[in-house]
């Protein structure tokens, strides 16, 4: 399972020929799933030349991330990209090229269940299928929704409910499109009794069936939790999954007690339907030590040897079958690294059929392995990558392989030579990274597990214009009164002075928050190219109307707001306000104004104060049912509690057009009740008194 007993601790704290098509024919289409490809060989014929590659820009984004960004040509519009990333927040954002957010969904995040991560929301890699222009996405509560690409938008009739048992079970790995349905497995949480299953959605009739792959009589089990979930032959138009350890129970128990009962610790071929046509469990994996299968398996196919299966296990082997013969056994035996506690082999291997190697991550190095004629594994080189703890998986783009080194130093995309392995590429990330990196055209894309997505690109193509989409989303807009507001778009910064009938451009590039504090003066906070490792946010004010910016490198928070004549920032559950606006030659220095139990959500402005709403949910704990909400001035600020509803609910927003104050929330459980789950508060007196309303 995904993050297991040995694990806990490092994930919580830390193509023209293939046997599903060609990786380089999605490279017109974009990235529409874990890979690139339905064979799950991380490859594309694309090649960027690693010295001209460049930073280019940094977005943050709520929550951690283990899944793959995907990449839609064509979306919204012709000659357009969008580039979408998920996280365990269970939010779902939409980017432009920039890392401009043209739009972003909650899908709601399930609490704590146990230490392995602070929530869960979507942690495995959704599926973009361009006859139906949607994004298949399989949230923390058994369902799968469909999005629409452009809008982001739920399709009619969805979500699909596939599973009830959601504390016990969840989507780790990616999900695969075959012959207009959806599959992908699912894995257990801390590896607590579960049983691993795969199931298949078919998407236009949004009928449900499932495989089970260790069943309950044997212990249940067999999870089928790695990052590419399952691969695809089109010649074989077979399905391919491994899984992971059965568990103590029924039949398997005591002497007779198997971690590879039933279908656990195998490799599994499954027809559409869903139906065994073969399996294999090697036979050196017997010990009783949680030896899951991690990844998915990567097929391919040698000129010798002919259609093969390969797949890492968590004991530190490479093995390898022929596709027609799993029952024999593996092929190839090979042992990549001697996993620790610390340093288990986790990661996804890649294909290239240029070179005719796998490339596989572990914790210490990147390695190549090569077949010979005698369809013998060797390693024909080692490279050193990060300080022996868990790196990302590798991506191939042509004659680079692409993954994130993570080192005590810190964690960097790095571009290794795939003949030789020599290093050509290393850049500095804002935090580590598990995933391997996403290679379309002339960008790479890269999410990091602190909440962040970074985007790469070639010289050329950080001068291309932007388009100038307006996404609508509450902190890239903001207003000091009736006539006055700015506004940032996909081609930057805007204000107007007449209240929207004439706008002017006032920053030239996106900004992902911005403040007005008054008609002249506010804050914005950028990230593309607005520093040099293009590895975090620079935050900049100005007093003039947008004539002169003036970086501010310390004491503002990653959430600010204008109100009451000045500037207003948070981290946690920690309010600040400027000691002076506009600063002083010195610099800008906060003041606490509070600090509450909870994380601030947002801050608006009321006559001579502020609005400050308040969520219960820390680090993946706690829900609102009886919501927070700070209402006074700087010297004054008062706490008031909504009235309590019962759920799982969760604020997300406040919305004050003085004297009345929104706040709007979910209860992300509704939907087992056969409820739509939204919860709102309104009060039409300043706070004094409130009505709430459910639907």
């Amino acid at each position: 399972m995904f993050a297991v007993r040995r694990t806990v601790c490092l994930l919580a704290c830390l193509l023209p020929l293939f046997l599903g098509g060609a990786a380089g024919a999605q490279g017109t289409s974009g990235w529409l799933a874990y890979g690139n490809d339905a064979p799950r060989t991380s490859f594309t014929d694309t090649s960027l030349s690693p010295p001209s590659v460049r930073p280019a820009w940094y977005t943050p984004i709520s929550g951690r991330v283990s899944s793959q960004t995907l990449v839609a040509q064509d979306v919204p519009a012709p000659g357009q990209k969008s580039v979408y990333v998920a996280t365990t927040r269970g939010t779902v954002y939409a980017l432009a090229e920039n890392g401009y957010v043209r739009w972003r969904v909650e899908l709601g995040q399930l609490e704590r269940v146990c230490q392995q991560i602070d929530g869960y929301g979507v942690t495995g890699t959704p599926a973009i299928d361009l006859a139906s222009r949607a994004l298949y996405v399989a949230d923390a509560f058994g369902r799968v929704h469909a999005l629409d690409l452009s809008t982001g938008a739920e399709r009619p009739g969805w979500p699909v409910a596939v599973y009830s048992d959601f504390r016990r079970e969840l989507v780790w790995g990616a999900l695969t499109i075959v012959h207009g349905s959806l599959y992908f497995g699912t894995g257990s949480y801390c590896d607590r009794k579960m049983i691993g299953k795969v199931f298949r959605v078919d998407i236009a009739t949004r009928g449900v069936s499932q495989w089970v792959a260790v069943p309950k009589r044997l212990g249940g089990g067999g999870s089928v939790w790695g990052w590419g979930g399952l691969a695809y032959s089109a010649s074989r138009d077979s399905l391919y999954a491994v899984t992971g350890n059965a568990f103590e129970g029924g039949a398997n128990s005591g002497k007779r007690f198997r971690e590879y009962a039933g279908h656990g610790e195998q490799i599994v071929e499954l027809g559409p339907d869903l139906r065994v046509r073969g399996s294999n469990h090697p036979r050196d994996i017997h010990q009783k030590e949680d030896l899951d299968f991690v990844g998915s398996p990567v097929l391919f196919r040698h000129a010798v040897c002919g259609q093969l299966a390969a797949a890492l296990n968590k004991n530190g082997f490479l093995y390898v079958w022929r596709l027609g013969r799993l029952s024999a056994g593996p092929l190839v035996t090979l042992r990549l690294s001697k996993p620790t506690l610390a340093a288990p082999l986790l990661t996804q291997a890649a294909y290239s059929p240029v070179t005719g190697a796998l490339y596989v991550s572990t914790p210490s190095r990147l390695v190549r392995v090569d077949l010979d004629r005698r369809c013998r594994g060797r390693v024909k080189w080692g490279r050193q990558v990060g300080s022996g703890l868990f790196n990302g998986s590798p991506t191939i783009a042509g004659d680079t392989v692409w993954l994130v080194e993570n080192a005590f130093e810190g964690s960097a995309l790095v571009g290794v030579r795939a003949g030789s392995g020599v290093v050509r590429f290393r850049a500095k990330l804002a935090g580590p990274g598990y995933v391997a990196p996403t290679v379309v055209g002339d960008r790479i894309y890269v999410p990091t597990y602190n909440g962040g997505i970074q985007g790469f690109g070639l010289a050329s193509a950080l001068q291309r214009r932007p388009g100038a989409a307006d996404n609508g989303l509450a902190e890239y807009r903001s207003s000091s009164d009736g006539s006055h507001r700015w506004v940032s778009r996909e081609d930057g910064v805007y204000a107007t002075d007449d209240g929207g009938g004439t706008w002017r451009p006032i920053y030239a590039r996106s900004a992902v928050r911005v403040a007005q504090v008054s008609p002249a003066s506010g804050m914005i906070a950028v990230g593309d190219r607005s520093t040099g490792c293009g590895c975090r946010q620079a935050r900049l004010w100005t007093a003039d109307g947008g004539a002169t910016w003036t970086k501010t490198p310390k004491a503002v928070g990653s959430g600010f707001a204008g109100a009451a004549g000045t500037l207003w920032w948070w981290r946690g559950g920690v309010l600040y306000r400027a000691a002076a606006w506009p600063p002083a030659p010195s610099g800008l220095r906060g003041m606490k104004a509070a600090s509450v139990k909870g994380a601030i959500v947002d801050v608006q402005s009321i006559p001579g104060g502020v609005a400050v709403l308040v969520t219960r949910r820390v680090a993946g704990l706690g829900v609102d049912r009886i919501p927070i909400l700070l209402l006074g001035s700087a010297s004054a600020l008062r706490q008031k509690t909504l009235p309590g509803v019962g759920g799982d609910v969760l604020v997300r927003s406040m919305q004050v057009i003085w004297p009345e104050i929104t706040v709007r929330g979910t209860d992300v459980t509704a939907f087992t009740r056969n409820e739509q789950g939204s919860v709102t508060w309104r009060s039409g007196d300043g706070g004094s008194s409130w009505a709430v309303t459910r639907r």
